[in-house]
């Protein structure tokens, strides 16, 4: 115990006398956590779309009135013909297109008579939407959106007719949707997103600060010199790895303060069942690095393979997109992620208020997964050092 505590004190030296780095180590995450808190969302705004409107007409100059109310959308001008369309589409100038027909007002205003048995006549209006399809899953949503916008237009006209003649849309329909949405009711983006780059973040600094302090001394030679003195390889692992611990908890509580004081997320969790789900998630992210500090020679080196691991990590734990959309075969291998798991334990900590009778199952996935690499990480340390 007294060997890793000079090994763990002589690292904490180490960060102190380097005060700009250390500076760095806890300023830039969190500045990086307030920027990509608002960058990084799974909402669509301000969708460039042109019109072709072939009707010109009251009808379809209200429903224009209502897209280009909405702010998930700007309008960029009316095209003359679909080749004229196509070009702008093709210029990356609109990603969404409406197209009104010359009957439009036409076929409306037979479509909303309403016949004795209290029905519409007449056949739907049709209207053409043409999407870029490049991202399909924002151009996607864009769809949906605008769809949404046309939709209600649509309702609201018939509603209004129907109120005319003393009846509501209401009573016309089989049923009617009461939604409630719960943990996030105005579904803020930032709610999911900001637990998830907390979570990449501590992954990052905890992973690569580790990796690069050990290689840091084989680059330095003093690796080969604390390995001929009566200290043990698992006393030098130890207390190369405990300062970074004691970091990443820090760096945690600091990413939750601004998740709950900047963005208003309202943290319902255990600070103490929090602090022992990131101990178990770090027996992890230390073993990334110092697994790969042991197989590497340079610093250069290190870094490549850190961010390699790192990578298929993020991109393998459901920060962008659900694991359950992906084909079967990758979900399986989500099962060795790490990250995948304290994200969702994260996510769930904050807006849910679960607790270990909730991730329990989370938890000793991670804990098997931290004791495999960090145990495969000592082991491979000391035949290396033997």
């Amino acid at each position: 115990m007294k060997l890793f505590r000079l090994i763990a004190w002589k690292e904490f030296q180490h960060l102190r006398s380097d005060k700009a780095a250390l500076r760095l180590l806890f300023i830039m995450p969190m500045v990086q956590l307030m920027v990509l808190g608002y960058a990084l969302t799974t909402e669509v705004k301000n969708t460039p779309y042109a019109v072709i409107d072939r009707c010109n007409c009251p009808a379809s100059a209200s429903l224009l009135a209502s897209v280009s109310s909405s702010p998930l959308f700007q309008f960029q001008g009316f095209a003359h013909s679909e080749s004229e369309l196509r070009t702008w589409m093709d210029q990356g100038r609109i990603r969404i297109a409406l197209l009104i027909p010359p009957d439009f007002s036409d076929k409306l205003e037979s479509r909303l008579q309403i016949t004795p048995a209290g029905l519409p006549k007449g056949d739907g209006v049709p209207v053409g939407i043409w999407v870029d399809g490049q991202d399909a899953s924002s151009s996607g949503t864009a769809r949906g959106y605008l769809s949404a916008i046309l939709d209600q237009w649509s309702q609201q006209r018939l509603a209004n007719r129907l109120h005319a003649q003393g009846r509501e849309l209401r009573d016309l329909l089989p049923f009617h949707i009461d939604t409630r949405i719960a943990f996030n009711p105005l579904l803020e983006s930032s709610w999911y997103m900001v637990p998830g780059i907390a979570v990449i973040l501590i992954t990052m600094v905890t992973s690569l600060l580790t990796g690069f302090s050990i290689v840091r001394e084989k680059e330095a030679g003093t690796l080969e010199q604390l390995l001929v003195t009566p200290i043990k390889p698992i006393h030098i692992v130890l207390g190369k790895a405990f300062p970074f611990f004691i970091i990443g908890i820090v760096e945690l509580f600091l990413a939750l303060g601004i998740a709950k004081f900047w963005f208003g997320i309202p943290f319902l969790g255990n600070y103490l069942v929090l602090l022992l789900f990131c101990a178990i998630y770090m027996l992890s992210s230390l073993g990334i690095g110092i697994l790969t500090s042991t197989v590497v020679r340079t610093m250069q080196q290190a870094l490549f393979l850190i961010w390699f691991f790192l990578i298929f990590f993020l991109l393998l734990s459901g920060f962008f997109l659900p694991v359950e959309n992906m084909p079967g075969w990758v979900q399986g291998l989500t099962h060795i992620n790490p990250v995948r798991y304290f994200m969702q334990v994260l996510r769930s900590m904050f807006l849910k208020g679960s607790g270990i009778q909730d991730l329990w199952r989370e938890a000793l996935s991670m804990l098997a997964i931290g004791v495999i690499v960090f145990g495969s990480a000592v082991s491979l340390f000391h035949r290396k050092s033997g």
